[in-house]
């Protein structure tokens, strides 16, 4: 491992969760909590990352599979956070460089403040240095405490606290960076203090300081990134601040937000500049959406979904895996599942592609410049050639597929008989004769 490495603690079960799942894989705005962290240590500047897996660890493996540079190690037992950070020795043998500590369920962390924090232990060499918060509540964290000349002397539990301690602002939201050695040293001597049993973290600062070696906290982190999920109504505190710093971002970028309060855009999601985006729509998942496109209100577009440039979605509108190419229109209401869309086609109003034949989903290729006519139902796996016409209400079967400049109409669709002008050229029976 080249380093700085980062040592992510997703062990606990969190009971107040009241799930099944394992706490850290319950999602926010479209990823995991856990996924979340370890894209803000990679983000930072580590090299790799080291998860602490104990409840339902074959679940969190499965969710990080095939992530490069991502290693496990397992809590046997649940004996507090300075045990869990032991279980990761063995994979971190022969390691003596940095090792970032952060927490599995704090899903807002940002890469920007962890890798301040890196930058500040590589100038100081510092053997521990603690990222803190200044929070209007400091209410179930551990306080930081300064001596008079505003240097760090310990963390305090709550319930250790005096009422002069229990007032101070600054926090303890388990972020860390210590030198390898002296953190397996400072764990050695971890003794537990309480009725649990447990081995805490929070002791090794104040180990290490008695033994000599310099410990620095820094204030880095805001409020919003130490939300700690135990619940649901956490879960959702953080959902609205992800999702606010998602639509800031795109609107940083270029894109139109009509109402950041009713819209949502998945984590995962990337939009070009100059697309509209109307009150009420939902991008989710895995989506890329083009410049120039305009989607919604009302909208909704899924996993799996791409939007080439000067796409526009309208009202009501369902996309799901789907690729919709340059210039088309999909009018409201219409509804659009594993289709193939090519360039400047018009979707009408109330459209569909019937994709689920009650055991697969089935594909629908439309080629470009088609027009689909309002009502109509394109029953997959079928296909419509370039330059055709689907009349009104009209269903294509699979087993009338379209071929290329073919206007069809009615249930099924059969193409509609062309006569000739006075050149003998097929007339379209839309266009007058010339």
């Amino acid at each position: 491992m080249i380093g700085p490495v980062a040592v992510i603690l997703a062990a606990g079960q969190g009971k107040r969760m009241k799930s099944d799942k394992p706490k850290v894989l319950h999602e926010v705005c479209g990823q995991s909590m856990i996924r979340h962290v370890v894209n803000a240590a990679f983000g930072a500047g580590v090299s790799d990352v080291v998860v602490i897996v104990g409840q339902g660890a074959d679940q969190v493996k499965a969710s990080l599979a095939g992530t490069p540079n991502v290693h496990f190690a397992t809590q046997e037992r649940q004996l507090g956070t300075g045990d869990a950070v032991k279980s990761a020795k063995a994979v971190l043998s022969g390691y003596t460089g940095p090792v970032m500590i952060l927490v599995g369920d704090e899903p807002c962390l940002r890469s920007g403040p962890l890798a301040e924090l890196l930058e500040k232990q590589k100038a100081t060499q510092v053997a521990c240095l603690m990222g803190t918060s200044i929070v209007p509540d400091p209410s179930g964290y551990g306080r930081i405490l300064r001596d008079t000349t505003g240097a760090f002397l310990r963390i305090i539990e709550q319930k250790d606290c005096t009422p002069e301690q229990a007032a101070i602002t600054e926090v303890n939201p388990s972020c860390y960076v210590f030198m390898a050695q002296g953190l397996w040293e400072s764990l050695e001597e971890v003794i537990p203090s309480n009725a649990q049993g447990e081995f805490y973290l929070t002791d090794a600062p104040e180990i290490l300081q008695k033994k000599g070696h310099e410990v620095q906290a820094i204030v880095t982190l805001e409020p919003d990134d130490i939300l700690g999920i135990n619940t649901r109504q956490h879960l959702a505190e953080a959902h609205a601040i992800m999702s606010r710093r998602i639509l800031d971002k795109l609107m940083d970028d270029g894109v139109t937000i009509f109402d950041p309060k009713s819209t949502y855009v998945d984590s995962r999601a990337k939009i070009g500049a100059d697309t509209v985006i109307y009150p009420f729509s939902v991008v989710d998942g895995e989506v890329t959406v083009g410049k120039n496109c305009r989607i919604g209100p009302f909208a909704l577009i899924r996993h799996g979904t791409v939007l080439a440039d000067g796409v526009e979605i309208g009202a009501f509108v369902d996309i799901v895996r789907s690729d919709i190419g340059e210039g088309t229109l999909v009018r409201h209401l219409a509804y659009l599942g594993d289709t193939e869309v090519g360039k400047r086609v018009t979707v009408g109003a109330g459209a569909i592609t019937a994709n689920f034949d009650g055991r697969h989903k089935q594909q629908t290729k439309i080629g470009d410049q088609v027009t689909i006519g309002a009502g109509s139902v394109l029953v997959a796996p079928t296909s419509i050639g370039n330059r055709s016409k689907v009349g009104a209400g009209a269903v294509v079967t699979p087993a009338r597929p379209v071929p290329p400049d073919t206007t069809v109409v009615g249930v099924p669709a059969q193409p509609i008989a062309r006569s000739k002008d006075n050149d003998g050229r097929p007339v379209d029976p839309e266009q007058p004769p010339r």
